[in-house]
């Protein structure tokens, strides 16, 4: 497998419950990022697009799944987008790179982002460079408003996956 694609390619991966507000600040910041890139909402993937295409892939998930890892191992870069809560002693935006490691999942996600990677080492022979960008979220009520918080935070997010989009050199054509 691992291929063609995976040249200066960049997945995006975001994930959580966009149903309960904060839960699903992922979707927000890839919305959010796609329109400042200039492209359409329609541009974000689900559980029924997961194959590899050059440059720039975004997709949003309920939660990870194994099936994941046939896809980033086909990536030279992965960033995985989510929630967390206060108590995890995280900063309120954290950037932390994620390590290949088979460990027990989180409540409310299936598998963890390190997994992920591991399972994409182990089965495909790739493990790509990995990161999870995590805003803290405020009210994990059901809702799909953003609390004033985590919308603050999630436009420094935004921010931050554009500088690496930029820095990839994965700018839409006329950006």
């Amino acid at each position: 497998m691992a291929s063609s694609v995976m040249a200066q390619s960049l997945l995006i991966v975001g994930y959580g419950n966009d149903s309960r507000r904060d839960d699903g600040v992922a979707a927000h910041i890839l919305v959010r990022l796609l329109e400042r890139l200039g492209l359409g909402e329609d541009e974000i993937g689900g559980d029924d697009e997961l194959d590899p295409e050059p440059g720039l892939k975004v997709l949003f998930l309920h939660q990870l799944a194994p099936e994941l890892a046939e896809l980033a191992a086909e990536y030279e870069t992965v960033v995985f987008v989510d929630a967390h809560v206060p108590e995890a002693g995280w900063d309120p935006l954290s950037w932390q790179s994620v390590e290949s490691a088979v460990e027990g999942g989180m409540v409310g996600h299936h598998l963890r982002p390190g997994t992920v990677i591991a399972l994409a080492d182990q089965l495909y022979g790739q493990k790509p460079q990995a990161y999870l960008l995590s805003v803290q979220g405020h009210d994990f009520d059901f809702g799909w408003t953003l609390s004033p918080e985590t919308e603050a935070l999630a436009e420094r997010a935004v921010d931050k996956l554009l500088q690496l989009v930029a820095e990839r050199g994965l700018m839409p054509a006329g950006r």
